[in-house]
């Protein structure tokens, strides 16, 4: 299982990357601890099969079980995650792929999806992931315009990764150990 507190891994296996990409869906807009053990319970007939997650998402969907499943399992939005799980499958070697097509490819993951799964998969990019948590925190510096949630403006993103990414080059850290350090601040779920 997933654990939310520790998810950057750059040497991960094909079955953990096709899970991580499902974990960074199933917990967009939702505590990351209580959506890791139901992605568990949905992996457990990968487990017993000793096949990947996208190899059992396409079995499930081959025999028209694929929603049953996710709804059996609590993994909702159950349409919109059935549509993610759908697009997910077609994706090419995670090791390779890129931000634009995580993002055009797969319906439901957007600018914060894409960036979290390749952020922690990927010890090269280092770009934000911008957040309720970094929303608040630029709010504590002083940035009372910046938004309550992530920008889902691909231009207001920008604007804020950039603002973010020169706050980190100031403090002397990568975007990502800025990242880290806001999320346990301000996180309940960090350890």
């Amino acid at each position: 299982m997933i654990n939310p507190a520790e998810v950057k891994n750059y040497n991960r296996t094909q079955f953990e990357l096709e899970e991580f990409l499902l974990f960074g869906i199933n917990v967009a807009g939702k505590k990351s601890s209580i959506e890791a053990p139901k992605l568990e319970r949905f992996l457990r007939g990968a487990r017993q099969l000793e096949v990947t997650p996208f190899e059992w998402i396409r079995l499930l969907i081959k025999d028209g079980s694929l929603l049953d499943s996710l709804n059996a399992n609590r993994i909702s939005p159950y349409r919109m995650r059935y549509n993610s799980y759908i697009d997910v499958v077609k994706l090419g070697d995670l090791s390779k792929v890129t931000l634009d097509e995580l993002e055009e490819q797969v319906r439901g993951v957007g600018l914060k999806t894409a960036r979290f799964f390749l952020s922690n998969t990927r010890a090269d990019f280092d770009e934000p992931m911008l957040d309720t948590h970094i929303m608040s925190w630029f709010r504590d510096q002083g940035h009372t315009d910046a938004p309550e949630s992530t920008p889902q403006n691909e231009k207001v993103y920008a604007f804020w990764a950039n603002i973010f990414k020169k706050y980190a080059k100031q403090l002397g850290q990568s975007v990502r150990e800025l990242d880290i350090q806001i999320w346990k601040e301000y996180s309940n779920t960090a350890g």
